[in-house]
């Protein structure tokens, strides 16, 4: 569908015309708001199992654990799955068993009264549910190019980071705290409804695609590719990811990026404490990291404009490290709360061009493998950057800073800051440097041309140039 068929639409009207699209965006809604429901109401459920507070508290975070578990030790092997297998069956069939698995936690519970018991099988299921998302999510990833044009695969990457991350997971709390203020629910009769509900959302998501999404199955490139063992196609996911400097500048600004975010929220309650603040403000900087994300997938590319995006990519990489630079020298709460809308905007744009970048520049073949790559290394480096900031954050007492008839104190947080935000600056000049191979300077040449035309709206110009 070309642009200019619709002259007086929008892209986002035009994109959600296309009828498979909208399809797969309402199963992925569905799973999406399924996935925050069984980890609200799966943690919640187990931890209500438990009478006295520590038990209830090592429920909730073993829960929470085992959900996270899957995307650290799966991730690779999912993708393969994802590419090795019918993508529509395969998420018909993860669907189906995630429906299993979630209405079987309260099932047990009322079949069972050994609180142990419950609690168990609420850690297994969750695991498997989580594996199991472990390989829905890279082959929906895989299949969005292959339904929309290519200079629209932006506009629809930016409706499922917003259906990810701002919608579904409010709708979801929303949903939890209705369903637990009934009179006549307690507090595991709540989490037991939400479990039954999610167990549906992911039903009526299997009966979407089987039946409205066919467009899904078609593969052309894998009827024609050579046969290889699990081995030699995670390798040849690998080589890929590894060996193309385009993906290898996308992976390396990613983790950049998600490692300053984990490492500001990891950092942030300490941080807190050094701006005179205690845990509203901590709340406030927690709120203002995703405020700014959300920014930066909607209004990132307006912004933008035709600016190709491996400029964009590298370029909202370093913002997001100089505004955390910029975090460990304030003083004012109201200035770090900016400072950190800041990073939370760098991050978002830059992981909506990534993702963008490897669905319009990666094989069909390979996509679900690089698409599961990349998603578990972020996973990983985000978690492992929160617990190691929070630990080194709280880990020592603050120092001293003496320059002259100056002594200024510097709280672990701010020293910590302070490195971080630097090398993300280098990492984001690395991964321009890597993207943009030999061409930097002609990259920056057309970014820059891109911006000073851009007043003139070059409507018949096609988008999907800036996306290379």
């Amino acid at each position: 569908m070309a642009t200019g068929q619709h002259p007086n639409s929008s892209a986002l009207a035009e994109v959600i015309r296309l009828r498979p699209f909208r399809r797969l965006w309402l199963v992925f809604g569905l799973s999406s708001l399924g996935d925050w429901l069984g980890l609200l109401g799966t943690s919640l459920f187990a931890s209500a199992q438990m009478s006295s507070p520590a038990g209830q508290g090592a429920a909730f975070g073993a829960i929470i654990a085992v959900q996270l578990l899957p995307s650290l030790v799966l991730g690779p092997v999912a993708g393969l799955l994802a590419d090795r297998f019918d993508r529509r069956r395969t998420m018909v069939v993860v669907d189906v068993a995630r429906f299993l698995l979630f209405a079987s936690i309260p099932t047990v519970a009322l079949l069972s009264d050994s609180d142990a018991l419950v609690v168990g099988w609420a850690g297994i299921a969750s695991f498997a549910a989580q594996a199991g998302a472990m390989v829905w999510n890279p082959a929906k990833e895989a299949a969005v190019p292959n339904l929309i044009p290519r200079h629209r695969l932006e506009i629809a990457n930016q409706l499922t980071i917003i259906t990810t991350y701002g919608i579904t997971p409010v709708l979801a709390a929303l949903f939890f705290a209705a369903v637990a203020r009934l009179p006549s629910l307690g507090s595991t009769d709540a989490a037991a409804f939400a479990l039954f509900f999610n167990a549906l959302t992911f039903l009526a998501s299997a009966v979407v695609v089987y039946f409205g999404v066919p467009e899904i199955s078609g593969r052309p490139s894998a009827a024609t590719a050579p046969a290889e063992t699990s081995r030699e196609a995670l390798r040849t996911g690998w080589l890929y990811l590894t060996g193309t400097p385009l993906l290898r500048g996308l992976t390396i600004g990613l983790l950049g990026a998600f490692a300053g975010a984990g490492i500001v929220v990891g950092g942030a309650r300490f941080y807190s404490r050094s701006l005179g603040g205690g845990d509203a403000t901590f709340a406030l900087l927690f709120a203002g990291l995703f405020i700014g994300f959300g920014l930066g997938v909607l209004a990132g590319p307006r912004l933008a404009g035709q600016v190709p995006r491996r400029v964009v990519f590298g370029l909202s990489v370093q913002l997001a490290g100089l505004a955390v630079v910029l975090l460990s020298v304030t003083a004012r709460p109201a200035v770090a709360f900016a400072e950190v809308v800041v990073v939370g905007f760098g991050a978002g744009l830059a992981f909506l061009c990534g993702i963008t970048l490897i669905g319009g520049e990666v094989d069909d073949a390979v996509r679900g493998r690089v698409f599961a790559f990349v998603q578990t290394a972020a996973r990983a480096m985000l978690l492992l950057a929160v617990a190691a900031a929070g630990a080194l954050a709280g880990a020592g007492s603050p120092h001293r800073a003496v320059l002259g008839p100056w002594s200024v104190s510097l709280a672990d947080s701010r020293l910590l800051y302070a490195v971080a935000g630097l090398s993300g600056i280098v990492v984001g000049l690395v991964a321009l440097r890597q993207m943009a191979g030999e061409d930097l300077v002609s990259l920056g040449r057309a970014g820059w041309r891109a911006l000073a035309r851009r007043p003139k709206g070059h409507r018949n110009q096609s988008p999907d140039r800036s996306a290379r």
